[in-house]
């Protein structure tokens, strides 16, 4: 059993990691082999749930390359009454390299992780709009 809640806050600060150019190798050491990450409000062109370190991997294979992190505003971390189970809330603005364009963005994260401080589940709130917008070549519209 955990008994310290700050292997939540540092699963936290890991999972982050990968938007500040953590490489995805060494990414994929915080994630339980068996692990869940779930995106309730994405965009419906991305998936909603995934499932297992080869999906995790396949989906965020992409992201630090994508990413350019411009700033990062302070981690604010809740503790449940579960040691294993925390919630996060960050601000990040980033510059999309494929659009040229900035995505400002305030995420909340709920994370889980097991005794061994591996990510079991984490589940990602954040405003699809902006994402689309970010990601979305000038001169597009939306359908």
């Amino acid at each position: 059993m955990i008994n310290n809640p700050s292997s939540v806050i540092t699963a936290a600060q890991k999972y982050l990691s990968i938007v500040k150019g953590a490489s995805i190798d060494s990414w994929m050491d915080i994630w339980a082999e068996d692990a869940v990450v779930e995106f309730p409000f994405t965009h419906d062109k991305f998936p909603r749930r995934l499932e297992g370190k080869p999906a995790i991997y396949e989906y965020y294979k992409n992201v630090s390359p994508a990413f350019e992190l411009r700033e990062e505003r302070p981690l604010v971390t809740y503790l449940s009454s579960d040691p294993r189970v925390g919630v996060f809330e960050i601000s990040l603005k980033f510059y999309i390299r494929s659009t040229g364009k900035e995505y400002d963005q305030d995420y909340i994260g709920v994370v889980k992780v097991s005794d061994d401080g591996r990510i079991v589940f984490y589940r990602e709130y954040f405003d699809p709009v902006r994402a689309r917008e970010a990601f979305r070549p000038d001169g597009v519209t939306s359908s």
